[in-house]
């Protein structure tokens, strides 16, 4: 079995403004497990485990994923938290760009990966980055949740998507591996 998902990398620049906010989140191990700066991204769409034969297929297709649009600019800043503040289970930073251009690139992935018999996302579409996860059986404290406050309306830099990426991740004991299998220039 394959683990996919279609995700539009973040800036090296923006990943370094980050570094500061993964440092803090990574003092407090024992409660969130923090996202290695190099794995953030936008995913676009989760495609999760799929057979050998399907995954060639969606590798083999994916350059020919009809996208609408080309460019656009984002802005990461803030931080937030799903399900929400008082009892966390993800913490992350917001992704603020033309929504009607990531609502387009959305959708164009959905409609891809539908050919495949993956079932579309019902849940809304939040653009973020996550920075870290809860540890399961633990609950952020009053000294995580100050250590953050600095952060929480912080900009961390603009940049343009230029490209989507096709990733396999393979689960292990350390966190995810991401490993690129194709990538379409925008």
């Amino acid at each position: 079995m394959n683990r996919l998902f279609i995700a539009l990398p973040i800036d090296e620049a923006i990943i370094q403004n980050l570094l500061p906010v993964h440092d803090v989140l990574g003092s407090f191990a024992d409660v969130v497990k923090v996202v290695e700066p190099s794995q953030y991204h936008l995913t676009l769409k989760f495609i999760g485990e799929c057979e050998g034969s399907i995954a060639r297929a969606i590798e083999h297709e994916f350059p020919q994923l009809s996208l609408p649009i080309i460019r656009f600019d984002y802005t990461v800043k803030d931080i937030g938290m799903f399900p929400n503040i008082k009892h966390p289970a993800v913490i992350w930073t917001g992704i603020h760009t033309d929504e009607r251009a990531l609502s387009q690139m959305v959708t164009s992935t959905q409609i891809f990966a539908k050919k495949f018999g993956i079932k579309e996302e019902v849940r809304s579409f939040v653009p973020h980055l996550t920075l870290a996860r809860i540890r399961k059986g633990r609950k952020l404290t009053e000294k995580i949740n100050d250590t953050l406050q600095p952060f929480t309306s912080m900009e961390f830099g603009s940049a343009t998507f230029n490209r989507i990426v096709l990733f396999s991740s393979k689960l292990t004991p350390q966190g995810p591996v991401y490993t690129p299998l194709q990538e379409i220039r925008l």
